[in-house]
């Protein structure tokens, strides 16, 4: 009940290290190479695989058939629940420029192909449904400064986005007006406005507030833990990092402190969330129901990747946004490092695993083609309420009822978008406390107003009682 508890290691054929979790509940995920059991690889192409938490251990499942390789590439939950996944693997450090969706069981369709090619970019969900593409090397090698966006059926380059150079897997959000929101990595956070529209075409970015710590958090991790509210955590310590401006100086070493800002200000600023209990590089934060944020793996040494296995940090710890207080929890047993993720399930648990399949200079990362699971103290906290139905679709605005036996138990209501992780950043995942009345049945529930708030798509609805206890998560979608 202080510290949680994390179950056994538990194998894949492949390093999960693209990760996401689709409206049935499955597990849709890929590496970079098939292995074996033992770790020993057995193709050169890990293509995905779908995995039914319900029906027992990810072993020996059927692959995917693709037919390009789509390590490195970003990924995302649309509205209509398909997964989008584009770019992917070239070579190192230079990507493809295809269009994948995924069924919810599966089931691959090859869409148009952009017009760049891109390794690490990033996926993100408008308020209005359509899918901005940004960032990312293409097959030349050559950083991407043309962001995409998937507008009525086909790809549309944003050419007033002009030469700004923005690092790999930006972590950006859909802010409470509207526009994207860039955290990170760089020092100055940015806006970008997709449909605004310059001497250059579609798509200006605008200057926005500066970090607190002063160097660029290469591999630190963030998350809206809130509509419009961010936190930002850990990284830097790779001195070769290509910051993608002489203006972004580099730390030596990973940072502990983590900072956070509220974009529904009128001027909003990144203020201080303390420190973490280590430095970390390569960590993963997940939003969790009862509305604090978990922070899982990494290292504390310095270099693109340290596998010093005494420097991994393997103590999970949260954040309270409500008491600007961090806590350490129990450790894993593995080391989870370069392409480690973390997913929350809908059963209120964190699958953590992965790490590997790269190396670390001329040495290999130890491959993790595995997972452990993570059940947060308020799994250990008392009974846990129960959702006995509830609406599998509402509308922005909307007022819905929401049943349990619980009711007089119940005092927050919360929902999370389903998560699509991968290099120590989710694309998907944002949350909204939700307010509520009691009713004699359950609960009434009030939807986000909008969709700036609450981009439309698929999330887990979870409500808690007194003591901080979430119930299983029920999957709906707003449109």
């Amino acid at each position: 009940a202080s510290t949680g508890s994390w179950g056994p290691v538990v194998n894949w054929d492949i390093v999960p290290l693209h990760i996401n979790l689709m409206p049935n509940g499955k597990v849709f995920a890929w590496g970079k190479r098939d292995r074996d059991v033992g770790g020993n690889v057995t193709d050169t192409m890990g293509v995905p695989r779908i995995w039914d938490p319900a029906a027992g251990p990810p072993s020996s499942l059927a692959p995917i058939g693709v037919s390009d390789m789509l390590f490195c590439a970003g990924h995302t939950l649309m509205p209509d629940g398909r997964l989008m996944v584009n770019g992917g693997h070239h070579r190192d450090d230079a990507g493809i420029n295809v269009t994948y969706f995924f069924s919810q069981d599966g089931a691959p369709q090859q869409g148009p192909n952009m017009a760049h090619g891109r390794w690490y970019p990033t996926l993100t969900v408008l308020s209005d449904g359509r899918v901005l593409s940004m960032a990312g090397r293409d097959v030349n090698g050559n950083i991407v400064t043309i962001p995409e966006l998937w507008e009525g059926g086909q790809w549309i380059q944003l050419t007033g986005a002009g030469a700004l150079r923005i690092p790999y897997y930006p972590r950006n959000y859909v802010a409470p007006d509207g526009r994207i929101f860039y955290a990170g990595e760089r020092i100055t956070s940015r806006w970008f406005n997709v449909d605004a529209t310059g001497a250059s075409g579609r798509g200006i970015w605008t200057t926005g507030p500066i970090h607190i710590w002063r160097f660029n958090r290469d591999y630190g991790t963030a998350a809206m833990y809130e509509a419009g509210k961010i936190l930002y955590a850990g990284g830097g310590g790779d001195v070769n990092w290509d910051t993608q401006s002489p203006d972004d100086p580099i730390s030596p070493t990973p940072t502990a402190t983590a900072e956070h800002i509220d974009l529904t200000q009128s001027s909003p600023v990144w203020q201080s969330a303390g420190s973490m209990s280590a430095p970390r590089r390569h960590l993963n934060s997940t939003i969790l129901p009862d509305g604090q944020v978990l922070i899982t793996g990494g290292t504390r040494g310095a270099g693109f990747v340290n596998i010093t296995e005494g420097l991994a940090v393997k103590n999970a710890e949260v954040w309270n946004p409500k008491t600007n207080q961090w806590i350490t929890l129990a450790a894993n047993q593995k080391m989870r490092v370069y392409h480690s993720v973390s997913l929350l399930l809908p059963d209120g648990t964190v699958l953590h695993g992965a790490s590997g399949d790269a190396m670390a200079g001329t040495v290999e990362v130890p491959p993790e083609n595995n997972h452990e699971i993570f059940s947060p103290p308020y799994l250990f906290k008392g009974a846990r309420p129960t959702i006995t139905s509830a609406p599998s679709q509402v509308g922005y605005h909307q007022t819905v009822s929401v049943a349990t036996p619980n009711a007089r138990q119940v005092t927050e209501v919360r929902w999370i978008r389903l998560g699509s992780v991968t290099h120590a950043f989710d694309m998907g995942a944002r949350a909204n406390t939700l307010s509520f009345v009691p009713s004699e049945s359950g609960v009434e529930v009030t939807i986000p107003s909008t969709p700036n708030l609450a981009p439309p798509g698929y999330y887990m609805l979870f409500i808690l009682n007194r003591n901080g206890v979430p119930s299983q998560g029920h999957i709906v979608r707003v449109q």
